[in-house]
């Protein structure tokens, strides 16, 4: 919990501090882009996998994906505000499920939505990069809504358990992301994150008051769209790949 929260303030910390990219004056001083422009749209699909008191593979990284996840799709609107620092806001649905060495065993499905800060850590590192891989990291808090179902045998008899919850739970997350540009408005990315649901509930065993984790796996598309409106700003924009060879033009003093 700690690391998670040492990374979002770290995340906050730089999207304030991190300077407004050169790009933003290049090109003969064009004007800088505003809140219509540098837009994101990300679909998703994947796993969800649970990590808790129900679960015995959290260090087999195949039957965890096989035995203890759940299928999962999402979609993220993202606002860049220059080619280093992007808000994103992100809605997803999921699957969860696992079982102890007792065969007690649970299965939950969970729709959430958060808010999250992404860091571009090659443009960050390296500014004037010319290449169409990238790699981000991001943490954010969000909510989410569970319903789960567990099974255990109790002197001989199977004893089933409900819990659906009514009112939204918090979760605080971290991950990293890497993607790759085809061209101006297409890209493809694999993103992981680990979440920490804020109660001891999601396979309704509760023990020793610790919270329960859970982690998504996901392949998705992006669109990158110039300007919400229609409108053209300038040539190029942060979210698109950088031109192999071409530099930001300085202004002559």
């Amino acid at each position: 919990m700690k690391t998670i929260r040492l990374l979002f303030i770290t995340l906050i910390t730089a999207a304030i501090l991190v300077p407004e990219s050169t790009e933003a004056q290049a090109w003969g001083g064009k004007r800088k882009p505003g809140f219509w422009d540098n837009w994101a749209l990300n679909a998703n699909a994947g796993l969800t996998s649970f990590f808790g008191d129900l679960s015995i593979y959290d260090g087999e990284i195949m039957n965890k994906l096989t035995k203890e996840s759940g299928p999962a799709m999402g979609l993220i609107v993202t606002k860049y505000f220059n080619d280093k620092i992007g808000v994103s806001g992100q809605f997803l649905m999921g699957g969860l499920k696992g079982e102890d060495v007792r065969g007690t065993s649970f299965e939950s499905s969970f729709y959430e939505y958060n808010f999250h800060v992404r860091l571009e850590l090659v443009n960050t590192i390296w500014p004037d990069n010319m290449t169409d891989f990238g790699m981000n990291l991001y943490a954010g808090v969000g909510q989410f809504v569970f319903k789960t179902t567990k099974w255990e045998m109790i002197d001989g008899e199977q004893q089933v358990y409900t819990k659906d919850t009514r009112t939204p739970e918090f979760t605080y997350f971290v991950g990293t992301g890497f993607q790759y540009t085809f061209n101006e408005k297409f890209g493809v990315n694999l993103d992981v994150a680990l979440r920490q649901a804020r109660n001891d509930y999601l396979d309704y065993e509760v023990k020793n008051g610790n919270y329960d984790y859970y982690t998504h796996l996901g392949l998705g598309v992006t669109y990158h769209i110039q300007n919400l409106k229609g409108s053209s700003y300038g040539r190029g924009s942060y979210t698109r790949r950088k031109l192999p060879g071409r530099l930001p033009m300085r202004r002559r003093r």
